[in-house]
Formats: C-alpha cells, structure tokens, sequence
C-alpha cells in the first residue's frame, strides 16, 4: 500500500471517528481463537499417540503448549486493554470476546479431561463450568431480547481468571512430571542414580497439580455463584 492509499485510509478513518488500528483488538481475539486447536492437539497428543516420539516425551512440547496459552491470556487482556485505551470498541468485539474466552477454557478443560481419563476430580467441575457458560449464554439471549442488559460482575471476571490458571497449572505440573521422566531416562542410560533433582520435580509438579484441582473447583464454585446471580438478575428485572 503506497503513501497516498495509507493517507485515505487513515483520513477515512478520522471521519468516522476510529482509530487507525480499530482492527487491532478483533484480530487479537480472532487470533486467540485460532490457537485454540493447537493447544487442544498439543494437550492431547502426549496421551493419544502411541509412537515413540522425542518431542512428545520429554517436557518440550507442553512448554510450547504453557507458551501458546500465555500468549492466549496476553491477547485477553491486550484486546480490552487496547480497546478501553483508544475507544476502539466495537459491538463485534463485545459479542466475540467472552465467546473466544468460553471456547479457550471449554475446549482445554475437556481436553484435560480426557488425559486424565475421565477423573472424576476433574470432569465434576468442568462440567459445571462448561454448563454454566452454556447457562449464562441463554440468559443473556433472553435478558436481550427483553432490552435487559447483565453487565458482567467483578465475580464473574475472578472466575475467569481462576479457570486460566488452572489451565495453567495443569500445562505446568505436565511440563515438570515429563522434565522429571526424561532426567531420569538420561540417568538410566548413563547408569547413574537419580538425583534428588527428580524427586524435587516429581514432588513439585504433584503440589502443582494439586493447585491445579483447587483452582479449577474454586473457578467452578464461582461459577455455580455467578450463574445464579445472573439469573436472579434477569428475573427480577423480568417481573419489574
């Protein structure tokens, strides 16, 4: 695009009032939700795949995957920071967001939940986050079509946060336990005794794994919270 397009371009925009990169915070969300099959195959594969692969056995391919995920949660709140920032809202981006956000969590946590093969501890809670998304998302569609507006709460934005770093806890207790697997392999090979190196990453990534389970039914707890009051809400705006 030459100088004199760019100037057009950017004239076009003024006289609509947008900022030049308007663009910005929907392709960042847009881009979040592209990731989203990657990190899904790079959390399964580990457990799906029965050939012998050095990639797949050692810790680097879930520090790719924590890699991935950290850039998911940059662009979450890169996306609104901008946003608020340079008033580059848009109703395209307010629709979109939450539903990039649902669609990261949702599709990690039942991909975390087939690698821990249907654990009770795990899939409890996923389903009532899962469901009560679902839940919340027709509420809304109904508080909508009667021109009542839910504003998310303080309380709502905790819980998304808490499910992020479950995630993010699990991605990391994975990428400890497969550290702590291939030190002992390349000790194996060289007959040498395990160290105390691995049994530190074998108990570190059990504590974390176990902070991976509070913060996932803490996230779910909030979730059970903040889908009743949405629903309170909507109701008793309903009957005003």
């Amino acid at each position: 695009m030459n100088e004199t397009s760019i100037e057009a371009t950017e004239t076009a925009n003024a006289a609509k009032g947008r900022h030049r990169l308007y663009w910005l915070p929907n392709a960042l969300t847009v881009s979040r939700i592209v990731m989203i099959p990657f990190l899904v195959l790079g959390i399964l594969a580990p457990f799906q795949l029965s050939v012998d692969i050095d990639l797949l056995s050692g810790p680097w391919l879930a520090i790719s995957i924590i890699g991935i995920f950290i850039l998911c949660m940059v662009t979450d709140f890169l996306d609104g920071y901008w946003a608020r920032k340079y008033d580059m809202s848009s109703d395209f981006g307010r629709m979109l967001d939450p539903i990039a956000d649902k669609l990261l969590v949702a599709a990690c946590l039942i991909a975390i939940s087939i690698t821990n093969f249907g654990a009770g501890l795990v899939v409890i809670p996923t389903l009532v986050i899962i469901g009560r998304d679902i839940f919340v998302s027709g509420i809304r569609e109904h508080a909508a079509n009667s021109n009542i507006i839910l504003a998310p709460t303080k309380l709502a934005k905790w819980k998304t946060m808490f499910e992020m770093l479950s995630i993010l806890f699990y991605l990391s207790a994975v990428a400890l336990s497969g550290y702590a697997e291939l030190s002992a392999n390349v000790q194996t090979l060289s007959h040498a005794t395990p160290n105390d190196v691995v049994a530190n990453s074998n108990e570190v990534s059990s504590a974390i794994y176990l902070m991976f389970l509070s913060t996932l039914w803490l996230a779910a707890m909030l979730s059970v919270r903040t889908g009743y009051h949405y629903f309170n809400c909507a109701m008793r705006r309903e009957e005003s």
